[in-house]
């Protein structure tokens, strides 16, 4: 079953005018980032952050994709976010 926008159900990325930052998030996705569905990470034109942030639910960093605590390059906060 393909990703859906946690707020309108789209499929779609990019524009959503129900979502507060007013991009489609697919949050249920933890290999796709949840803005534009790329599996990289760093930088990412299509999120308000401007950072690919992948879906949560395991234990991997949804702003890098490492393992562990501390330092984060990509993190807005600058800390691995799980």
């Amino acid at each position: 079953m393909p990703s859906t926008c946690k707020y309108c159900g789209s499929s779609f990325y990019g524009y959503c005018g129900d979502s507060p930052y007013e991009v489609h998030e697919h949050s249920d996705d933890d290999s796709h980032c949840i803005y534009c569905g790329s599996s990289s990470y760093g930088y990412c034109a299509g999120s308000p952050l401007k950072v690919h942030k992948h879906g949560g639910g395991n234990d991997k960093c949804v702003y890098c994709g490492l393992i562990g605590i501390g330092y984060c390059f990509n993190s807005p906060r600058h800390i691995h976010e799980k």
